[in-house]
């Protein structure tokens, strides 16, 4: 059916409210220790946003008299929120672990307005960011995690949107925590956190995912007191027929309900993880409606089963998702360009005569500031149980090294502080010093030679990261060792200094790898090593376009390209000739016979 204007003029606001209304800016994996290879708990996360530069925070462990306050500032807004009481003892945070083996990750889902809007709390002085480092500092396990969490929440205020936070700590439990604001006039939030039940595997991407949840265990769930309350209190939900316990209220679809975007730009990231994962192999056509937004009621299931225990480098290759293979894949419509990139340039909606069109959002994305994938590990002491595997950047092309939990110290390459601690980032300041530039500048040139970059930043991620892995086998033993004979102090100098110098040591290895690439890759050509080769040790290429490419040129400016007359000689047939004696003698333009060499030297 043909749009009218007025029609079309709708489905433009209805997109950019959607837009307004979701943030649409991270990615998490949560893998349970039964469904892992080596029996480890793993968080994966991406934290994506054009202004996040990234680097890892760290907090030392410190001693505090009880009359002691700490400032807090809006992770997101830097705005100053004012003072809490700070605990008498705080734990070491690195990034996004603490010594005792615990991981906390977030995605912002965002929810409905009469209670995600931070205006209807303005005293507020926690916000989700902060939520997360203050909690982590005060906190040695995931249910004690969530308890902090909900405290904090409703003694201080909350000031953020919606968010779904993952939990995990060293004793193998992974939980599942959704909470929104209670709106205006009243203090703190609503919430629900579920456990995951070991062997199976969740992901969260923006849009809320828990939905009706047990109360009679509070081993597997828990919430607060007010979450079904509320929403009758508002209008919001009304009990079902026969249903007076209230077991069908679903958080998600009452607090987040889905939209358009909510299912295309936020869940179908879950959608595409699960479907490279899941034991059930029909999972992807089953749910693919529902993740291109076309049929919100066929929601998909909070866990599965992955069809294999997954290894490090099973997260990693879902984390790196651009969509391929799938309905929605977008590296091989014209605006992938040339060389078929899954990127596209933001914002994510735009529109053309009065229509709303969007772009695709995968897992990974140009907007990353920092990723990881969290390593819990249960047979190893306390304070060496999680190992964080820490990127800047797009998480499909940057390397990963391992942090451990106890590090007192960051490598100065990815050190620094963030808007949490009253800081901000400094975006347009460039730094080879930082592994966050020098990292961009890899990603950078790659989205610009895709299909011929990517390959080549891979097969190097995973040369690097084998070798850490491998290294890290050999210092968890001299960790253990020490931590066997009492000498904590010195398992920590060695796992500090472990962690310092590896993300060193990555951060000058990148740094190198830029310029092999951009040798390689230079003037669109693609380049590689050839000793037999007597001008250069190399062979030069030339990559020309795809099929599809030829084909839209073609077919955008109809015969202004197409060579005429007997002296045109295809690509196909020239790529064969150059190098040989084949092309002494061959007529050139204007019909001058030109030599081999200068021949030559002019294609170069």
């Amino acid at each position: 059916m043909k749009s009218t204007g007025l029609h079309n003029v709708f489905l433009l606001s209805t997109c950019l409210t959607a837009l307004l209304g979701k943030s649409y800016a991270c990615t998490n994996l949560l893998v349970t220790p039964g469904a892992s290879k080596d029996g480890d708990s793993m968080i994966a996360y991406n934290a994506d946003s054009g202004n996040l530069m990234g680097m890892l925070y760290h907090y030392p462990a410190s001693s505090n008299d009880s009359n002691v306050m700490r400032k807090v500032w809006n992770w997101d807004t830097a705005v100053y929120l004012g003072e809490i009481s700070e605990a008498e003892e705080t734990y070491n945070v690195v990034g996004n672990t603490n010594e005792h083996g615990l991981v906390i990750a977030e995605t912002t889902f965002g929810g409905i307005d009469i209670l995600a809007n931070p205006k209807h709390q303005p005293n507020a002085k926690i916000d989700y960011g902060s939520l997360i480092y203050i909690t982590l500092q005060r906190s040695k396990t995931a249910k004690e995690a969530i308890q902090t969490m909900a405290k904090l929440m409703d003694t201080n205020g909350y000031a953020s949107e919606g968010e779904s936070f993952s939990i995990a700590d060293r004793f193998g439990e992974v939980w599942i925590m959704e909470v929104i604001g209670r709106g205006e006039g009243k203090v703190g939030s609503i919430w629900v956190a579920i456990k995951i039940p070991d062997g199976y595997i969740a992901a969260h991407s923006n849009q809320a995912r828990i939905r009706t949840f047990p109360r009679d265990d509070a081993e597997k769930c828990v919430y607060s007191h007010d979450v079904v309350d509320l929403a009758k209190e508002l209008g919001i939900y009304k009990s079902a027929e026969g249903d007076s316990d209230d077991l069908m209220f679903s958080f998600s679809d009452v607090y987040d309900p889905v939209s358009f975007m909510g299912a295309r730009a936020s869940d179908a990231r879950t959608w595409a993880i699960f479907s490279m994962l899941a034991e059930d192999s029909s999972f992807e056509k089953t749910y693919e409606a529902y993740a291109m937004g076309l049929d919100h009621s066929n929601r998909m299931p909070l866990w599965i089963k992955p069809k294999q225990k997954l290894s490090f480098d099973d997260v990693k290759a879902a984390m790196s998702n651009h969509y391929e293979g799938t309905a929605i894949e977008f590296d091989q419509d014209v605006g992938a360009g040339m060389y078929g990139a899954p990127y596209r340039a933001r914002p994510l909606t735009w529109q053309y005569n009065d229509v709303a069109y969007h772009n695709e959002r995968a897992v990974a994305t140009q907007q990353t500031g920092w990723n990881f994938i969290a390593q819990i590990r249960l047979d190893v002491p306390p304070p060496i149980a999680s190992i964080l595997w820490f990127a800047v950047d797009d998480s499909s092309t940057s390397p990963r090294y391992p942090v451990y939990s106890c590090s007192t110290a960051v490598s100065l390459a990815y050190a620094g502080k963030g808007t949490q601690d009253g800081v901000p980032s400094p975006l347009l300041a460039f730094d080879f010093g930082k592994a966050f530039w020098v990292q961009n500048m890899v990603s950078n040139f790659a989205y610009t030679r895709w299909s011929a970059a990517y390959p080549l930043i891979q097969d190097k991620i995973q040369t690097i990261e084998d070798s850490f892995r491998e290294e890290v086998k050999y210092v968890d033993e001299q960790l253990s060792a020490q931590h066997d004979v009492g000498n904590l102090s010195e398992m920590i100098r060695l796992a500090t200094a472990f962690s310092v110098q590896s993300g060193d040591r990555l951060h000058n290895e990148w740094m190198g790898f830029y310029g092999v690439l951009f040798a390689r890759l230079r003037d669109f050509y693609v380049i590689e090593e050839d000793s037999s080769d007597p001008i250069c040790n190399c062979k030069v290429g030339e990559q020309g376009f795809s099929e599809f490419w030829k084909e839209r040129i073609v077919e955008e400016t109809g015969t202004k390209y197409k060579c005429e007359g007997d002296d045109s000689v295809p690509d196909e047939v020239m790529t064969k000739l150059r190098g040989s004696n084949a092309i002494e003698g061959m007529r050139v333009s204007n019909d001058v016979i030109v030599s081999d060499k200068m021949r030559l030297k002019a294609m170069k």
